[in-house]
């Protein structure tokens, strides 16, 4: 079940960054634009482009962490035996999980403080780019505990 859903996760927030690529794309470009053609610069849009930007990020890395194609270093771990490699990983996944913990516990906090603190040029609260830690980091743990339930059901190794 936990497969599916993640299976559903991959597909929408794939989606979600296309979008957010293709739009960060098409600001900056009419932002390029407008700027040396016609003489117009919207003073709200390198703050919006941040926020899109930060987003896609903490979305881009956390489709990543639950594909295992972040950056690792496994040439000792492609070494190892079968067995010792999964119980390897499962410590490498526990580990994540934690660290994910610490992100989320981190960074609503902040998120909080930053909710009445507005970007430069634009009356939008900063809070909604630090949003992106604590949303991605419960994802990343839910990828992760799908990468857990796999080792644990002998599917395979996960990295």
């Amino acid at each position: 079940m936990l497969k599916r859903i993640v299976e559903k996760m991959y597909a929408v927030l794939g989606a979600i960054a296309g979008f957010l690529f293709l739009a960060l794309f098409a600001l900056n470009i009419a932002r390029i634009a407008l700027r040396y053609f016609a003489g117009i610069s919207w003073i709200w849009l390198p703050d919006f482009s941040r926020l899109l930007f930060i987003w896609l990020v903490f979305i881009g890395a956390s489709i990543l962490v639950g594909q295992h194609e972040h950056l690792i270093m496994d040439f000792l771990v492609s070494k190892m035996k079968p067995a010792p490699r999964r119980i390897l990983n499962l410590f490498i996944q526990f580990s994540q999980i934690a660290f994910f913990v610490v992100m989320i516990v981190g960074g609503i906090p902040v998120t909080r403080v930053r909710m009445r603190v507005p970007f430069d040029t634009w009356d939008f609260p900063t809070g909604w780019a630090y949003l992106a830690i604590p949303v991605c980091a419960a994802i990343m743990i839910i990828f992760s505990l799908n990468s857990i339930q796999q080792l644990l059901s002998k599917k395979g190794d996960t990295q």
